[in-house]
């Protein structure tokens, strides 16, 4: 019998599954049903739903034909390949993927990278290397937009899957990220160390990204001077420099001047530095997450994740999901980062 038959039609109900055509707990057209529509052999349509059902993705039911069961576990196979999934722009990511892939090789696996499309959605591609047969993929949305019924029929058809910088309470995916609660602790902390009476925070709009949320929230928390929140709008983030000009200039105008200020972002705080320069505001100590290499020459104190432990974490999620299948649970692990004071 040729393989690529069989193995071409059980491509074709994953993509339906994937589709949400053939629904989880539903039936799939019988044997001779999909034989007849695409003229091919009944023996073909059965060792096609044999390999789905070895795959723990479809299940026979006496009486009901084979019906879709979508897994929560994870996939047992082999960590010979990883592809990484993210906006190649990102320095931040750049970083990690540095990391990442020089700790997977150390383990003899191969890791692949992919910008996701404009005009696609995660989903789909996360789809595509699973029809590659590519089952493990670590993915930085970084502002994308996400189905969750999506990876949810992504798990059941057998992809393990790590999303970094984001903490997501799903079943489907373990997530790895900065401890953002340390973050804003420590930098609050080291402020009223120094003396800050008044603290301020500025961060992105965003808050469909977690990372935002978690931070502000946090400060929220810590913050006994009761100093709102400043949001940049994250429309902006191309234009941060010209932003600061004009948000310096109403922080001179407030009667209550802040004293201290922690930037929930790299860039943002880099882009406030430079402005303080510019204008010769150095009365207040400026404070970031996140470590870029102009934060040095700014003399910017910052909470840097430690990416060698976040690569780490990321290669065991998916280790676990492989070699621990049946057991596997998915999980948010925070890792603490590490203070820089300049």
């Amino acid at each position: 019998m040729d393989s690529s038959l069989y193995l071409s039609l059980k491509k074709k109900i994953c993509e339906k599954i994937f589709k949400g055509i053939y629904k989880d707990g539903e039936s799939i057209p019988p044997e001779r049903t999909l034989a007849e529509n695409l003229n091919i052999s009944r023996v073909t349509v059965r060792k096609a739903l044999d390999l789905l059902q070895k795959d723990g993705i479809v299940e026979r039911v006496q009486g009901s034909g084979n019906i879709v069961k979508l897994q929560e576990t994870g996939y047992e196979g082999t960590m010979d390949i990883i592809a990484l999934l993210a906006p190649a722009h990102n320095p931040f990511f750049a970083s990690f993927i540095d990391y990442f892939q020089s700790y997977a090789e150390k383990n003899d696996s191969l890791v692949l990278f992919k910008q996701n499309p404009k005009d696609e959605r995660v989903e789909h591609s996360l789809f595509k290397f699973l029809q590659k047969n590519i089952r493990n993929v670590v993915i930085w949305l970084e502002d994308l937009e996400l189905d969750i019924e999506y990876i949810r029929r992504l798990r059941g058809l057998g992809m393990n899957m790590v999303f970094f910088d984001i903490a997501m309470l799903t079943p489907y995916a373990d997530c790895v990220l900065l401890d953002n609660c340390d973050a804003i602790t420590v930098l609050y902390g080291f402020l009223c160390k120094k003396g800050a009476k008044s603290i301020g925070y500025i961060g992105w709009d965003n808050f469909h990204l977690t990372s935002v949320r978690e931070r502000e929230n946090r400060f929220t928390e810590l913050n006994i001077s009761d100093n709102i929140p400043f949001s940049i709008p994250w429309s902006e983030k191309n234009n941060l420099l010209a932003f600061m000009e004009k948000f310096t200039i109403g922080l001179k105008s407030e009667s209550n001047f802040l004293d201290g200020i922690i930037c929930g972002d790299g860039e943002i705080g880099i882009a406030l530095k430079k402005t303080f320069l510019v204008q010769g505001i150095n009365d207040i100590l400026v404070t970031s997450i996140d470590d870029f290499p102009e934060a040095n020459n700014l003399f910017l104190s910052v909470y840097m994740q430690v990416f060698d432990e976040l690569a780490q974490k990321a290669y065991e999620c998916l280790y676990e999901q492989n070699m621990k299948a049946k057991q596997w649970k998915a999980s948010v692990y925070p890792i603490k980062g590490k203070f820089i004071e300049r």
